[in-house]
């Protein structure tokens, strides 16, 4: 993986979204593939405490008919989402310390004082997947902040073809209260109050599923990017994507990743959530040897 901090920065800052290719090295990115491999294999098959996280296509076309064109019977029991991945195996726990991904969050957040919130898996089967609705992440992870950062992992190629993720560049800054004309700093033409996405925070899932008339006139850009490159997110920008009639996968495992005093506000946790694998902090390094003992010679005093 190249180092490219200033492009990186810029990027980011200006789209709201930044590509980095190989991050992932050949064989991490053979580990997680064989890892998911294992887990769509015979998904059917876990126990319930496993597969209580396991998010079947079947199901998601009986709650969103509107994003598939086939039907459930015709979808077999293929996996739209796995979450809580630290739970399936010990590399996906082991992938919070990452750390050429690591290097790429520190330059984003501006500081090595950011923490882990968890790690799932995104897969659009081949064939059979659904369409992605338009959507902010920011709404369902619900923190005092949105100075969070989705990183994702792409196990495989994303194209076109096998329903690469859609982003709308900018609008990240579209803030998380009622958005006005002048609040969008983007290179865009003029926005009248409805082409803009409003809500207040009490409204705020209602980014979970944007109307196709409610987004804003902003260029849509395709993120391709071959296998082993990650595409890191703020959380805010629109973005939603095809669905796979391809005969190729496209597998993402996705982290949800939380800067300085930025904390949940509900009662939901995960698997090895707050860790900060980069602190500075004693007690925070501490805290990371103890959750990992087998990757450190020595723990910290």
């Amino acid at each position: 993986m190249r180092h490219e901090p200033e492009r990186w920065r810029n990027d980011y800052e200006r789209d709201g979204y930044l590509v980095v290719e190989d991050c992932l090295d050949p064989e991490t990115l053979a580990k997680l593939r064989q890892g998911i491999e294992m887990i769509t294999a015979d998904p059917d098959g876990f126990p319930s405490h496993l597969k209580r996280w396991l998010d079947f296509e079947r199901d998601f076309i009986k709650r969103k008919p509107q994003y598939n064109d086939l039907s459930a019977p015709q979808v077999g029991n293929a996996l739209r989402n796995i979450m809580e991945l630290p739970l399936f195996d010990p590399m996906f726990a082991e992938l919070i310390l990452y750390r050429p991904l690591l290097d790429v969050l520190e330059t984003l957040f501006g500081t090595p004082e950011f923490h882990f919130h968890n790690y799932k898996c995104i897969i659009k089967a081949p064939r059979v997947s659904s369409k992605f609705l338009w959507h902010r992440d920011l709404p369902y992870l619900e923190h005092s902040t949105p100075n969070l950062i989705t990183a994702m992992l792409c196990l495989d190629a994303m194209t076109e073809q096998n329903g690469a993720t859609v982003v709308l560049p900018g609008t990240h800054r579209i803030p998380h209260e009622p958005a006005k004309p002048g609040d969008m700093d983007i290179p865009a033409p003029n926005l009248s109050a409805g082409q803009l996405f409003q809500y207040t925070p009490s409204q705020s899932r209602g980014d979970m599923d944007i109307p196709e008339t409610a987004l804003p006139a902003v260029p849509r850009v395709t993120v391709t990017c071959p296998a082993g490159a990650a595409v890191l997110f703020h959380v805010n920008i629109i973005h939603g994507g095809g669905a796979n009639r391809s005969d190729a996968p496209r597998r993402n495992v996705i982290g949800i990743w939380a800067g300085p005093d930025t904390y949940p506000v509900t009662a939901a946790r995960y698997a090895y959530q707050g860790l900060m694998p980069l602190s500075t902090d004693p007690a925070r390094q501490r805290q990371v040897h103890l959750s990992f003992p087998h990757l450190f010679r020595e723990q910290p005093a």
